[in-house]
């Protein structure tokens, strides 16, 4: 099993705890740029382009591995391949609930464009409980994987 990281897009507080598992886990994080907090042995540098890590990562992911990407189509592509992913915020996608995710965040992205929602407020700083949820989602997740071997 490898955990596989959406570098380009993980948040800053969640890189040590996936840092950490790579201790006893392969973890590999891809991104375009070299993550400052992530040591060079943990880190695939792929070409810059349009969704160039996640290609990577599906190309080359199992469906005993684990994914952690906050980007919901990407993870709703790769449930649908049976490859399990978690969201920063700790949510176990699967090709049960991933079109719901998308179909959700979809409607909301709609109802800001309308002003019926507020703008999501640029800059914001993640909580301690947030991280929590993805350190217990990634608890959770590493369980579920083993439990499918």
């Amino acid at each position: 099993m490898t955990i596989w990281v959406d570098g380009d897009s993980a948040p800053r507080d969640i890189r040590p705890i996936l840092v950490r598992r790579g201790a006893s886990i392969p973890v590999l994080f891809v991104s375009v740029r070299k993550l400052p907090d992530v040591p060079a042995s943990l880190t695939v540098l792929v070409p810059a382009g349009a969704d160039s890590a996640d290609h990577y990562i599906e190309a080359n992911a199992t469906a005993d591995d684990l994914v952690v990407t906050r980007d919901i189509p990407f993870a709703e592509r790769l449930a649908n391949l049976g490859i399990a992913t978690l969201s920063d915020r700790g949510v176990l996608y699967t090709k049960d609930n991933a079109s719901e995710r998308r179909s959700l965040r979809n409607a909301t992205a709609e109802m800001r464009l309308l002003g019926i929602v507020p703008p999501q407020p640029k800059g914001s700083h993640r909580t301690a409980k947030e991280t929590k949820q993805f350190a217990d989602g990634l608890d959770r997740a590493l369980s579920f994987n083993r439990r499918k071997e």
